[in-house]
């Protein structure tokens, strides 16, 4: 019976080593901590612990985007002695069919034969090192609008300092015309769809403004390829990228180098560069299929860090966003909607365990609700509800917290690379000057637009701070009863129109006329400039 004991207990012991040693085996025990392009290699350095091998070598591998593991291959792409540092050097081949510039990298070590990945996987961080192209960041003004091009020529009257427009990347494969060659492959974009941006581009830069373009994905039974296969759906506003099949991926990595070497200097410049629009709201602005939150940043992180690398990689000085909406810790009965807060953390979290970069983050404080152009007077039942506050939970950011998002962008572990708060834009912010719920006009709209403009705009954490828009959008106003142009669908000018124009002038006699209907005596009153 003892016999029969013992020779139970030392199986069941060896079992359970040999499921912590499998357990183990499948860990990151050392760690890459720096994926870098120089010259015209890329260098890996992993530290750590010497792991456990058949031969006592170390050997990197490269991953594509759309790869899920190294799996059964055995062509690593670097090898080297084990130890506690090892540093490793394969090339770039920048252009080139075998380029590695959005690839990842995994150290392994032979084990029974066997590739097991002994590191965390990491891209490439510095995509700029291979830019042949650098322009500069205009600050010409923090205001901003979203531009109609029908009427770009008095974006310069305004005074912008930040015109956006938006980029449907779906519309430039419905045909061909302009030929493009990027790693090795042939692509064709739509000629006509490449005019109609050469002009848009050209117009907005000629403004002097920075120009910021937002890019969106459509649904077209023509570039479905372009959407994740779960999320091919009909009936949404705009749809991920599909950066999980190669197919899709080589297109819009070829897309998107395109765009950004393009927008870069002759034809005008793209200065900032927004992927994706209100992302925390899956459905209907960013679908990915039927996940949860977490699921939903780690695919987005995937998804901005391909086209961070695509445009940085032509570009160095072009910035690259995340968007979020004004639901910082709100949900809703919406369950594809999630928390602004955290997405832009899991975001974070899972871009830098695989290489930090320098994205920045782009917000819409809307009012509280949307079509409460008096946005300091919150009407009930909202005002019981506490949307509004400056902790930093707050369930809702408008234009009178925005230091909530500032003050959570200064955590550690959400700061740039170089360790300084990132870039942070108000990419879209409007008021109404028609609602049929709550009673507003013109004046009010003006007075709104002001107001928040100095709340925002006096934040040296916020770079700009873009009012929604340009010109009254009939779908809008029909949808959401959102008039919140300075100027009509016919092009005529609202009372905000010349309050936008001195806004941030010397002149003040326009935006001091507002200030009754904030029910203030003066700016000084309500705590701004």
């Amino acid at each position: 019976m003892r016999k029969k004991w013992s020779l139970w207990l030392g199986l069941s012991l060896l079992f359970i080593f040999m499921l912590s040693a499998t357990a183990l085996a499948a860990e990151p025990s050392i760690t890459i901590y720096n994926c870098v392009i120089t010259g015209q290699e890329v260098t890996v350095v992993s530290v750590g612990p010497v792991a456990q091998s058949d031969d006592g070598v170390y050997y990197l591998f490269e991953l594509k985007p759309y790869e899920e593991g190294i799996g059964s291959r055995t062509d690593y792409c670097a090898m080297a002695a084990a130890a506690e540092t090892t540093q490793f050097n394969t090339p770039l081949n920048f252009n080139k069919a075998d380029s590695k510039l959005y690839s990842r990298f995994v150290v392994a070590v032979k084990r029974g034969g066997a590739f097991m990945p002994v590191s965390q996987e990491m891209y490439i961080t510095n995509p700029e090192a291979v830019a042949e192209k650098a322009t500069s960041y205009p600050v010409k003004s923090k205001k901003g609008l979203t531009a109609d091009w029908q009427y770009a020529t008095q974006l310069k009257d305004l005074g912008v300092g930040y015109a956006s427009y938006e980029l449907d990347v779906s519309r430039f494969f419905t045909a061909g015309g302009i030929n493009y060659t990027y790693n090795g492959k042939n692509f064709s974009f739509n000629a006509a769809v490449v005019a109609e941006y050469d002009a848009v581009c050209g117009l907005l830069s000629n403004t002097g403004a920075n120009v910021v373009m937002i890019i969106k994905n459509t649904y077209n039974p023509a570039t479905l390829d372009l959407i994740l296969p779960a999320a091919r759906a009909a009936g949404k506003n705009c749809y991920a990228l599909n950066v999980n099949e190669q197919a899709s991926v080589e297109k819009i990595e070829a897309l998107l180098s395109f765009l950004a070497n393009r927008y870069s200097g002759s034809a005008g410049t793209i200065h900032s560069w927004i992927i994706g629009n209100e992302v925390n709201n899956n459905s209907p602005w960013h679908y990915m299929g039927n996940i949860g939150a977490e699921a939903f940043a780690a695919q987005y992180a995937k998804e901005v860090r391909l086209c961070y690398n695509a445009i940085k990689s032509q570009n160095a000085g072009a910035r690259v966003f995340i968007s979020v909406d004004q639901r910082w810790t709100h949900t809703d009965s919406n369950k594809l909607a999630y928390q602004g807060r955290q997405i832009v953390d899991s975001f974070a979290k899972y871009i830098s365990a695989s290489g930090n970069i320098d994205w920045g983050l782009s917000i819409h404080p809307y009012p509280v609700p949307l079509y409460n152009a008096a946005f300091w007077n919150i009407p009930s039942p909202y005002a019981a509800m506490n949307l509004v506050t400056h902790a930093d939970d707050s369930r809702m950011v408008s234009p009178a917290n925005m230091d909530v998002v500032t003050n959570h962008m200064a955590q550690s572990f959400l700061l740039s690379p170089g360790g300084a708060v990132r870039h942070i834009l108000i990419s879209e912010m409007g008021f109404t000057s028609y609602n049929p719920q709550i009673p507003t006009d013109q004046n009010i709209q003006a007075a709104a637009m002001v107001y928040a403009y100095k709340l925002t705009a006096s934040n040296p954490f916020i770079e700009g701070v873009i009012i929604h828009r340009q010109v009254d959008n009939a779908s809008e106003i029909a949808g959401d009863g959102m008039a919140v142009g300075v100027m009509t669908n016919t092009g005529a000018p609202k009372v905000a129109y010349n309050v936008f124009k001195y806004m941030d002038t010397a002149n003040t006699s326009y935006s001091d006329a507002m200030l009754p209907y904030i029910g203030a005596a003066s700016w000084a009153d309500l705590g701004v400039n």
